[in-house]
């Protein structure tokens, strides 16, 4: 049965919770966590991110190397192959590689403005065509480009923006605003991510959409978005999706410029912009970009692996992690670099073999399915697991949860674990009693205005209706002062993410990716030995689909 929790609820909820747990504590001397040997998953850490997996990106001589390394693995600890008597699922995939000599040329102002690929925009086409162009695209500032209907927001309301190039701003206007009351506040919503606004623009018709960049707002600094969004893209095969002619990325100098020729403040602008009364404007400025694209139809693959349950096989638990990085780029000198991508996700693919190895050794094994995937071109938005979502090797009405690694901790033992997705299921109850089990506390993502929860794998799960959550590094460790924790997630985020310093450290102390595993695991083995189906809170956006997809557990 679906239970609705109000917040005070599920406060009062949690606080019988502890209580239980410490009652039960004063009943039964404390259980021993579960093992993992560091070893292995050190080597798998070290072995994913050498120079050997040239930086592991999909369609590549590295992903061959990966997956052939990932199937082998589970081979040997005698999984199962999940897809049809094969490791591998199979996801078809195009793949576009556009020039870099674009140029972004602006008329209708006092003198043309021309921005160039890399320094002033990076952007790209979801059609798998040869030549992508805008030619003479009317420009109009469509604020956030959100339409919300629960949140009584619409930024196209009074625009014709077909056949236009619509300019947005990143995030969504409870950031900008911080008022708790307007969307979520500073914590990020989907309608900030740069997918939405692109599936957006496209459904009001828009030929062209342009992201104006902000390190804050954006999570990230404009290194990042010409390391991720340049080079060779995958997208999936474009059914009926909603897609722009061009999408892309425009600095927030090139943007103050842009409008300064619309005669325009970019600053008040977007103040206006987070108002419920602003209005779109016209620029009366046009927009001309040619894209020479290089196309072609690649496989890439998910690596898939079974550990059949007891009593209901038929059942599954997943756990995910993606394999694939940016594999080489040119630098700045114009030299091959390789993105090795240790963290991010070499870190969260050893976790996912740690786990294996740990289930498949378990006497006895469990009654539910386990089903571990390592999945490919989550770099490129999420491609691995969207394709997985809609050609499950399960169907998702028997999936009760995934569990999703993405960026271990490498920084010691901590007192606390972070979640991203808290709050929006009963699955993080669980999650919960596990955490405690081993003195830890779970805490909100302290980077809730990056949208992480929007930004890896199991978001895939969750908007098809499955509960899905991913963990991350908690921020009060051990032998530390308070804050280091969150000042080494800073550090990252500015010095290594999505570039070429995401290297291993031999000196990495993996204590707390040890602790992330064993919650990971009890929640797991707890999922899949019992009889739960962890169910949406009633304020979840995801739960409507969960409900159409098992209507018996109303």
């Amino acid at each position: 049965m679906t239970i609705d929790r109000t917040a005070s609820q599920r406060a009062c909820l949690c606080l019988v919770a502890a209580l239980a747990l410490a009652a039960q504590s004063l009943a039964a001397p404390p259980v021993p966590p579960p093992q993992f040997d560091e070893a292995p998953i050190r080597e798998a850490i070290r072995t994913l991110s050498s120079d050997h997996f040239d930086g592991r990106a999909p369609a590549s001589v590295g992903e061959q190397r990966t997956i052939e390394y990932l199937a082998a693995r589970f081979r040997s600890l005698g999984l199962q192959p999940a897809s049809h008597g094969s490791y591998l699922q199979a996801v078809p995939m195009l793949q576009i590689t556009p020039s870099t000599d674009a140029v972004l040329a602006i008329a209708g102002g006092a003198a043309p403005l021309g921005f160039a690929y890399g320094s002033d925009i990076v952007v790209t086409t979801p059609h798998p065509q040869a030549t992508a162009s805008i030619n003479g695209s009317a420009l109009v500032f469509a604020g956030y480009g959100i339409v919300a209907p629960e949140y009584q927001w619409n930024d196209y309301a009074g625009l014709d923006v077909r056949g236009k190039t619509v300019v947005v701003l990143v995030n969504d206007p409870g950031y900008a605003t911080g008022d708790p009351a307007l969307f979520h506040g500073k914590a990020m919503t989907y309608y900030g991510r740069w997918t939405y606004k692109y599936e957006e623009a496209a459904r009001q018709g828009a030929a062209g959409v342009l992201i104006v960049h902000e390190t804050g707002p954006a999570g990230y600094p404009w290194e990042v978005v010409r390391n991720s969004w340049s080079g060779p893209a995958e997208e999936l095969p474009p059914g009926k999706a909603f897609l722009p002619q061009i999408q892309g990325w425009l600095s927030h100098e090139a943007a103050t410029r842009l409008f300064a020729a619309a005669g325009l403040d970019l600053a008040k602008l977007a103040a206006a912009a987070a108002r419920r009364d602003f209005r779109g404007v016209e620029l009366h400025l046009t927009a001309s970009l040619t894209l020479h694209n290089r196309v072609r139809p690649v496989v890439s693959h998910n690596v898939v692996a079974l550990l059949k349950g007891t009593r209901h096989p038929d059942q599954v638990v997943v756990y995910s992690a993606h394999w694939d990085h940016f594999g080489e780029k040119a630098g700045p000198d114009g030299k091959p670099q390789i993105f090795h991508g240790a963290v991010d996700n070499a870190t969260g693919v050893a976790g996912l073999l740690a786990l294996a190895r740990k289930f498949a050794a378990d006497k006895p094994a469990p009654a539910r399915s386990l089903l571990f995937i390592a999945t490919t071109s989550e770099e490129q938005g999420l491609l691995g697991a969207a394709y997985y979502a809609a050609h499950p090797l399960f169907p998702l009405a028997d999936t009760v949860a995934n569990l999703n690694m993405d960026e271990m901790d490498t920084f010691g033992a901590t007192r606390d674990l972070t979640v991203r997705g808290q709050f929006m299921s009963t699955l993080d109850d669980l999650l919960g009693r596990g955490a405690a089990s081993l003195g830890l506390k779970l805490q909100p993502d302290a980077h809730a205005s990056k949208g992480y929860y929007f930004r890896a794998d199991h978001f895939e799960f969750a908007k098809r209706g499955v509960p899905a959550l991913s963990v991350y590094w908690g921020t009060d460790y051990v032998g530390h002062p308070a804050g280091w924790g969150l000042e080494q997630q800073l550090a990252f985020d500015d010095q290594r993410y999505h570039k070429p310093l995401d290297v291993y450290d031999p000196a990495w102390n993996l204590a707390g990716m040890v602790q992330q595993l064993q919650a990971l695991y009890l929640t797991g083995r707890a999922l899949a030995d019992g009889d739960e189906w962890p169910t949406w809170y009633a304020d979840s956006p995801f739960r409507a689909a969960r409900a159409a997809q098992r209507p018996q557990a109303r």
